[in-house]
């Protein structure tokens, strides 16, 4: 029978769930078709037990929608940051990581830091066993250390629990580790200096920017768990658009940018939104963009199988696996400039062939400049050409102009014509119109009043 834990071993386990969930709140308990009704319950306990001060319910008739309802204007910092903060541990992992400390301690080291000394309380003063000494000045080995371990403590551990945990605590930069023949022998990392009692007002300045940098940035995680570690908070800063749902692809990002910064390919499963199809994907990641209006991210992948560029969806992604060094990266990225141009959105379109647009627009030159100043700024490279008093033209060739009607709508009304080679994107924009025509004018046209 599943029991419900507050922690999580598994961040992918908890994402989709809080996404359709909590975040959109489009799905009900009755409709949880991932596992049994009892896993739903431990899911939805979990989750608001981080949180409880923003979860809300309403019933609609396929049930309780339940979901999270946050005022960024109220927040001091993202409420989703809590879950990457709950992951979960054994009994094991906190003895071995004790364990291991006290057996790297040297003697005389004044770097020992507080939790050497806690190691050392923990260890073998408590069991009464007889320490093994300082060790050698080359280091331990996985093997050697199991050996220490079980002799002082009586606790055996498996060397693969051990090496594992020790490659963990390498890459964080506790350990050191050096080559010795086929084995790694591993010590202490040099740890950083004491921090003063008074804080500096350099350190004063570094918290301010953590503060902000936890909002704003990806990975604002990072900052979030400095703050938590200096006991304080942000209380200076307020988002207007914060989007606070897109942290919970961070990890995703995070195994990307690690891959780009390297030059390698990635597979990945993909899931779609819109049908729920999972499939296995690869390619060469090269950007990340960011919609302004919805925070939502993207990574531009080139697909050597078609030989195109394709953008996909980071809440969609999840398994990112690092593959091989391509050889060729800063030509594809070259490549990718060139096409940036012509990309309104995120689109590339299916054809490769660029789409070609015309709008004519009427402008009031004495009273509607701001109009012009929208074209200039927002044409995204489109040409503009004055055609004769209060009537312009913009013209530009796009990768999918399908991308473009939400723009081309809030010029309703100044819109004298409109001409495109994809047919099907200018007939659903000018349908849109007749319809709202329909709507709004054709009873005061017929009753003669004037429109």
């Amino acid at each position: 029978m599943a029991e419900f834990q507050e922690l999580i071993k598994n961040f992918d386990r908890i994402r989709d769930y809080m996404r359709q969930f909590y975040i959109y709140g489009f799905k009900a308990r009755t409709e949880f078709d991932g596992k049994s009704a009892r896993t739903y319950d431990n899911e939805r306990r979990r989750i608001e037990s981080w949180l409880a001060d923003y979860t809300r319910a309403d019933y609609t008739s396929k049930g309780k929608h339940v979901y999270i309802n946050v005022d960024s204007k109220e927040i001091p910092q993202n409420p989703l940051y809590t879950a990457w903060k709950s992951k979960s541990f054994t009994d094991n992992d906190l003895m071995l990581h004790f364990f291991l400390l006290d057996q790297m301690i040297e003697d005389g080291n004044e770097n020992a830091g507080m939790a050497q000394t806690g190691a050392v309380q923990t260890g073998a003063a408590q069991t009464g066993a007889a320490q093994t000494g300082s060790p050698p000045p080359g280091g331990l080995t996985a093997g050697e250390l199991c050996d220490r371990i079980c002799a002082d403590y009586g606790v055996v551990f498996d060397s693969q629990t051990v090496r594992l945990k020790l490659k963990e605590y390498e890459s964080l930069g506790l350990l050191s580790a050096v080559k010795d023949k086929k084995q790694l022998r591993y010590r202490l990392a040099p740890l950083l200096p004491l921090e003063t009692a008074a804080p500096s007002p350099v350190w004063d300045r570094l918290m301010m920017a953590v503060k902000f940098f936890q909002g704003v940035a990806p990975f604002g995680v990072v900052g979030s768990t400095i703050l938590d570690r200096e006991e304080t908070d942000n209380e200076y800063f307020q988002f207007k658009h914060h989007f606070i749902v897109h942290t919970l692809e961070d990890g995703v990002l995070s195994d990307v940018l690690a891959a780009m910064k390297q030059g390698r390919a990635i597979a990945f499963t993909n899931r779609s939104g819109r049908t729920g199809n999972v499939f296995q994907s690869r390619g060469l990641p090269l950007k990340i963009f960011v919609s302004t209006r919805t925070g939502r991210r993207y990574v531009c992948l080139y697909q050597e199988n078609t030989r195109r560029f394709t953008n996909m969806r980071l809440d969609s992604m999840s398994d990112v696996t690092p593959l091989e060094i391509h050889s060729d990266y800063s030509r594809k990225q070259d490549l990718l400039k060139r096409n940036l141009d012509r990309l309104w959105g995120v689109s590339f379109s299916g054809s490769g062939r660029l789409e070609e647009i015309c709008i004519k627009f009427y402008v009031n030159e004495s009273t509607e400049t701001y109009v012009l100043d929208r074209l200039y700024r927002e044409g995204r490279g489109g040409e503009i050409q004055r055609i004769r008093e209060n009537e312009y033209l913009y013209s530009g060739a796009f990768f999918d102009t399908n991308e473009m009607l939400s723009w081309v709508k809030t010029f309703t009304g100044r819109i004298l014509d409109i001409q495109g080679s994809n047919h099907f994107a200018v007939a659903k924009i000018t349908y849109d119109w007749e319809k709202m025509y329909e709507m709004y004018c054709r009873n005061g046209e017929e009753s003669g009043e004037e429109i």
